[in-house]
């Protein structure tokens, strides 16, 4: 649940690129590395823009005792990159040619904000933005020219609960489709079951024999 949240974070920026939306495609993007300026040092030339995402932590919750079980309020973060080796300034401000960090930070809240990311994450609520700062520059940073912004977010995740009992199974119907008929799967009417299959079994399972 938390790192697929991660992926639908930055992913969510990546598809606003690719579709146009903001005018320029991020270059780089991952969950945040836990040692940044060992990453950086490894990768000397960072392409950009680029961003990461990382989990922050849960800050409260409640549980209603219901399937969803404890619904989590969660805390993200977006670290946004803008690189520009002519100055500082412009990799804040951007130069007209590539975003600064500035503009990457405003198109994630557009994009980010009030979204309900993928389907499969199954939030409670939108995304909410909490707060934005700029990232203090390290030498690292300055010998790549890179200005970077963070942006914390909070979403409403249910964490699930594990069944309390076993499945019971005590009955198995399964339908067929027998290829020289043919007369089931019509993929206009939809996967089995069907109405009338070419043959079917129903078996009733009772307690094993002593």
């Amino acid at each position: 649940m938390i790192a697929a949240t991660e992926k639908e974070l930055v992913d969510a920026l990546v598809a606003a690129g690719d579709a146009g939306v903001l005018g320029y495609r991020y270059a780089t993007t991952d969950t945040f590395p836990d040692q940044f300026e060992e990453y950086l040092a490894a990768n000397r030339n960072l392409r950009t823009p680029a961003a990461w995402a990382t989990f922050l932590g849960l800050v409260e919750g409640e549980d209603d005792g219901d399937d969803l079980g404890f619904r989590a309020r969660a805390r993200f973060a977006i670290v946004f990159a803008a690189g520009n080796k002519r100055n500082e300034q412009d990799a804040r401000h951007g130069d007209g040619a590539q975003p600064g960090s500035y503009q990457l930070l405003v198109d994630g809240i557009r994009v980010l904000s009030r979204s309900m990311l993928a389907d499969e994450l199954g939030l409670l609520e939108p995304v909410r933005i909490r707060s934005a700062r700029p990232i203090a520059r390290t030498e690292a940073m300055k010998k790549q020219g890179l200005s970077m912004q963070a942006l914390e977010l909070e979403l409403v995740i249910p964490i699930g609960v594990f069944a309390e009992e076993p499945f019971a199974l005590e009955t198995l119907h399964v339908d067929w489709d027998i290829p020289a008929f043919g007369n089931v799967h019509d993929p206009a009417s939809g996967p089995l079951p069907a109405a009338n299959p070419d043959a079917e079994d129903l078996i009733e399972l009772g307690d094993p024999a002593p």
